[in-house]
């Protein structure tokens, strides 16, 4: 093993045994809440069904899935526009700029959809919800066309973070097969591995390998070549103790959220953590329940130990006994109370889902088709009031980051167009364009805004009456403003919004039509007066004499 790898596994091991003391929280938590993950601390392929015998409630799953589900459909939900993008700096009001961005916002929409960016999204969420971290990968397309994303498997990867909390470091601890490993790194494959691929017993054999991204120190930003770029990535072998690949990346390629952060620990806080009392008393209670059930349905006999022959249990079965003794068969100790054991465990399962926003995503869909618009907007106050933090961490971590990330794999690949001549810059180090800002027009976002929009409509029911008055008081609200918020609140796409000159054209259109209007109406006055002259002898009176 040469110097580079070696510091390069010791890096890995570094990492690695940071992460250690969090695996057997993770791993309490799958059991409980993600059994799908429930593979941490032995990092296999294959299923564990004993751990499932174990579980007799499975409110925490659920109650997690639903949080992940609602997530998804008013975060990021197919089949809806949900973020759009905007200039930034002295740029944000150029036409030329909002016109592009809006574009590209919108063949970045389709690249997403056309991507399996939607099933990886959610098993992001299903991982925050669970272990307060999730990272997804974001790479370009089979063939270097379109986007690919990777969600990493917690307790499969470490990480780091800068000194402004934002994760910049990740190893990843992975396997593939040898004809994996050949297909993915050709050439540099070695000739072990290669020998493997060929040989019927080990082909299907998997090999562990590690992935290195992190911040490169030693480079010359003046070059654009892979091992000069910011971001360095590594692939090494295990088996080997080799350095596999090496190259970089212009931006750090996965996007690592945390529910909350935990101190100055990179790893986050989840709800399940909140919820785990709570879950792991909800399954005891509910295995004492089931056995409490079993005894109700197949009680206990007690019998005396001078009964000739054995007590038959089937339906309509005979048990032979002699009259003379005083004892018999009979039920014992099946009087345990069910209704307790079941009200507590009803409790139990009420702080689960209330510890992972049950509550909240449910709270619209249970009311009633008569619900006024006043008790759906209370239910969208206190849904902002209680998530708002949480989104803005989603956002500030996997959203905007991943939709940065993918603008500029598009862009580097022709599928989006070349950006004009206004949004380019130039420093030493050549031209550049500096990210869009990333808006958000999901139905939870939305939501964040809705309260102006609601103030708004009480403001406007309350001026209405004195507007019969005086109408002068419309006069201090700006249209021009209100009109395209209105159709940003309601998650319109921007393309229903009219250009500013084409506003223009339109409002000069209508003044000129009032103007032909005004003049056809008061030379229609002019002709009613009795006896007076036309428009061309009213001219003439006019004149002045010579």
């Amino acid at each position: 093993m040469d110097d580079r790898a070696e510091k390069l596994f010791a890096f890995a091991d570094a990492l690695d045994g940071q992460r250690l003391p969090w695996d057997g929280l993770w791993q309490e938590l799958a059991d409980v809440v993600h059994p799908r993950r429930s593979l941490i601390a032995r990092h296999t392929i294959t299923p564990d069904r004993s751990r499932m015998a174990d579980a007799f409630d499975g409110t925490a799953m659920r109650a997690n899935r639903t949080l992940a589900n609602g997530q998804a459909s008013r975060i990021t939900p197919m089949g809806s526009r949900w973020f759009a993008l905007r200039p930034t700096g002295d740029l944000v009001d150029n036409p030329v700029a909002i016109d592009y961005f809006q574009h590209c916002g919108e063949l970045l929409a389709l690249a997403l959809a056309s991507s399996n960016f939607y099933n990886r999204a959610h098993e992001h969420y299903l991982d925050r919800g669970a272990f307060g971290i999730g990272a997804t990968e974001v790479t370009g397309g089979k063939g270097g066309k379109g986007l690919h994303f990777r969600s990493f498997p917690v307790g499969s990867y470490s990480v780091a973070q800068d000194a402004q909390d934002e994760v910049d470091v990740i190893v990843r601890s992975f396997q593939l097969r040898p004809a994996q490993i050949v297909e993915m790194f050709g050439e540099a494959t070695p000739e072990s591995i290669r020998k493997n691929a060929s040989n019927p017993q080990e082909s299907l054999l998997p090999i562990g390998l590690r992935h290195i991204i992190r911040p490169r120190i030693d480079r010359d930003p003046r070059k654009t070549d892979p091992l000069n770029k910011p971001y360095e990535s590594v692939y090494i072998l295990n088996r080997e103790r080799t350095v596999l690949s090496e190259s970089g990346y212009d931006s750090f390629p996965v996007a690592v959220s945390r529910w909350e952060l935990w101190g100055e620990s990179p790893y986050g806080w989840a709800p399940s953590y909140l919820a785990l009392p709570e879950a792991s008393q909800a399954n005891f209670l509910e295995q004492m329940l089931d056995t409490l059930a079993e005894l109700s349905a197949f009680p206990r006999i007690l019998y005396p130990s001078n009964l000739k022959g054995d007590v038959d249990f089937r339906a309509m079965g005979l048990t032979c006994y002699d009259p003379s003794n005083q004892h018999e068969p009979k039920e014992w100790l099946t009087q345990g109370r069910y209704d307790i054991g079941q009200a507590r465990s009803e409790q139990k399962r009420k702080a689960i889902e209330e510890a992972f926003f049950v509550p909240l995503f449910n709270a619209v869909s249970n009311l009633n088709r008569d619900a006024t618009a006043t008790e759906v907007r209370a239910i969208v106050s206190e849904s902002r009031e209680l998530f708002h933090p949480i989104f803005a961490n989603l956002t500030r971590e996997f959203l905007q980051p991943l939709i940065r990330r993918a603008f500029c794999l598009l862009l580097e690949q022709g599928e989006l167009p070349p950006p004009p001549p206004e949004l380019l810059k130039k420093n030493s180090l050549g031209v550049f364009m500096d990210d869009p800002a990333v808006e958000y027009t999901s139905a939870m976002a939305l939501a964040l805004e809705q309260s102006q929009l609601a103030n708004f409509s009480d403001c406007v029911q309350t001026l209405t009456p004195l507007a019969m008055q005086d109408p002068s008081i419309w006069d201090f609200m700006d249209m021009d403003a209100i009109g395209p918020a209105f159709m940003r609140y309601k998650g319109l796409p921007a393309a229903f919004v009219r250009k500013p000159d084409a506003i223009a054209a339109i409002r000069q259109q209508r003044a000129q039509a009032q103007q032909a209007a005004m003049a056809q109406q008061a030379a229609g006055a002019v002709q009613k007066l009795g006896g007076a002259p036309g428009i061309q002898g009213l001219q003439s009176l006019q004149q002045p004499n010579e």
